[in-house]
């Protein structure tokens, strides 16, 4: 079974699909990391700005063409490689994020990933992926469609407290500024923009908690 979940930053999609995925006993497919993966890899990486002084597209490509970014299903989980190194941390930075965002609206970097999504689903029995485009584009055919929002000052408070969990400071006024360029850049980019799936169920989590939210999606999962 397959369960996409889509919508804006800071909706809580992560949170929720994590804790959802471990509830049914699926695989929890965050595709906004492998994204920052592949931004990590051109702008900070390996192969990033130092090497050369080679162009972004230069380093782009060879990113997606070197084989050393990785992504496999371990233990219900999806892990990220870059080589033999693991990537964590360095895919939850604000920078990362941003390059994320520019990163993702090329064409030959979705294609690449959406292969790699799309591989990553028939190794596992269920996942539960969350992203951008995940219920339009990469599962249009997912059993359960989810289009998870909430207001803006909901969703920057949320990144205020992840970021300061992890001691990035930032003022909620750059987060509401950073999520509204997101927002904008996710739905008006020319390949596969952000929308809401025609078949899909809408859920403003604005007055919910972390709990309430994990236990609608698991009622709507056992209809299927």
């Amino acid at each position: 079974m397959i369960i996409a979940i889509d919508g804006p930053a800071g909706a809580g999609k992560s949170t929720v699909c994590k804790i959802l995925a471990n509830r049914l006993g699926f695989v929890y497919l965050d595709t906004g990391a492998m994204y920052r993966a592949v931004a990590w890899a051109v702008e900070t990486g390996p192969m990033g700005c130092g090497k050369n002084g080679a162009p972004a597209d230069l380093r782009l490509r060879e990113v997606l063409l070197a084989r050393e970014l990785r992504f496999c299903v371990e233990n219900d989980r999806l892990g990220i490689f870059w080589g033999e190194k693991r990537l964590t941390e360095e895919l939850r930075t604000p920078e990362a994020t941003e390059a994320a965002s520019r990163i993702s609206r090329l064409p030959e970097v979705r294609q690449f990933l959406v292969e790699w999504q799309r591989r990553l689903a028939r190794e596992a029995s269920g996942i539960v992926a969350e992203g951008r485009d995940t219920a339009t584009v990469v599962f249009p055919d997912a059993e359960l469609k989810v289009f998870l929002t909430a207001d803006l000052k909901t969703r920057a408070k949320r990144r205020f407290d992840q970021y300061f969990e992890k001691g990035e400071k930032l003022c909620l006024e750059e987060i509401e500024a950073l999520i509204l360029a997101r927002d904008a850049a996710d739905s008006k980019r020319a390949h596969s923009p952000m929308r809401m799936a025609e078949d899909a169920v809408f859920l403003d989590t604005s007055g919910l908690s972390v709990q309430e939210v994990v236990d609608r999606l698991s009622q709507m999962a056992k209809r299927f």
